[in-house]
């Protein structure tokens, strides 16, 4: 599949620009009263995802991230001052990182894979409607296993959704080894058990997910129906900031970081032409300083009160 050097560089500087967002949280952790952070999860390692998912989206798509890729959510157009705001639990000027219809972003839930339902009943109205959108649903290999979820797959096949399913295999729930769980090779295969097709792809190799992520996302946006990816990446670091992760195999976080998606897809732009070493430098200046600038707008965002809520989150409905 030939992809648009455009579309290429898009997708490289969002992969840097989700590990600069990452950073840069993990930084307010260290800031008297930790910007009212509780924890932070993160997702180092990952980046291929969001990006390629989103380079296939329509702003108004429908999307849900997986838990602990929020701050990925620039991704889909959202202001990145908007994405730290919300981050740090602060108010945003225009509703809730979670709930932003102009970008297609309908809910967000503590409790993971709840939100399925929204997800699921804004690709009926789409399917009713005509109105040409998906609905794109990620959650991680732990919530894939919540009842909610398999509800949804079956309603999505028994109605053709235009919606797309995928499970972010990282090899963990929390501290529990997802081949514990899974008592079978490919996850993407319980797609049969629903009726349509799937797929599983090297979530580390950002282009290989974008041309899966195309396939079905065109697929179901032409009246296909559901399909599931299920992309195979790792977490890098802990489920949360200080988890000592005492329950991964010595040296085994060691080997994924030698596939870093990051480093990875760099080499593979500059073999092909389309990145140069002077690309790299401006491109890290250039998000660095938008990071930086960002972060600093967000963190004067004023906290959120009961009549902001009312305002852009109650009145959107």
């Amino acid at each position: 599949m030939a992809i648009a050097k455009k579309k290429l560089l898009e997708m490289y500087r969002t992969m840097i620009m989700s590990r600069r967002v990452e950073d840069k949280l993990n930084e307010f952790l260290t800031l008297p009263g930790r910007a009212g952070m509780p924890w932070l999860h993160r997702r180092v390692g990952e980046e291929a995802i969001p990006a390629s998912v989103c380079a296939n989206l329509k702003k108004e798509d429908y999307y849900h991230p997986n838990f602990g890729q929020v701050s990925c959510n620039f991704a889909k157009g959202l202001p990145l001052v908007d994405v730290f705001a919300s981050e740090c639990c602060r108010a945003r000027h225009t509703g809730s990182i979670a709930f932003d219809l102009n970008y297609g972003l309908l809910a967000w839930t503590g409790a993971l894979g709840e939100d399925v339902g929204f997800y699921t009943g804004a690709a009926i109205t789409a399917m009713m409607t005509k109105n040409g959108l998906i609905s794109f649903f990620i959650c991680g290999d732990g919530a894939a296993s919540r009842g909610p979820i398999h509800e949804s797959m079956v309603f999505a096949a028994s109605w053709n959704l235009p919606m797309v399913f995928a499970i972010q295999n990282n090899q963990y729930g929390m501290g529990t080894s997802a081949k514990k769980i899974y008592k079978m090779k490919d996850i993407s295969d319980r797609a049969k058990a629903y009726g349509f097709p799937g797929e599983s792809v090297d979530g580390n190799d950002v282009i290989a997910c974008y041309e899966v992520v195309k396939k079905y996302v065109d697929r179901a946006r032409n009246g296909g129906g559901p399909g599931l990816i299920a992309f195979e990446t790792y977490r890098l670091r802990g489920h949360y900031e200080g988890d000592p992760a005492v329950y991964r195999p010595k040296g085994e976080a060691e080997e994924w970081w030698k596939k870093d998606p990051i480093p990875r897809y760099q080499k593979k732009l500059m073999e092909m032409g389309v990145l140069t070493e002077a690309d790299v430098n401006r491109i890290d200046v250039e998000v660095k300083a938008e990071v930086d600038e960002a972060a600093e707008a967000g963190l004067k965002v004023p906290f959120r009160t009961i009549e902001d809520y009312k305002k852009t989150v109650i009145g959107d409905l």
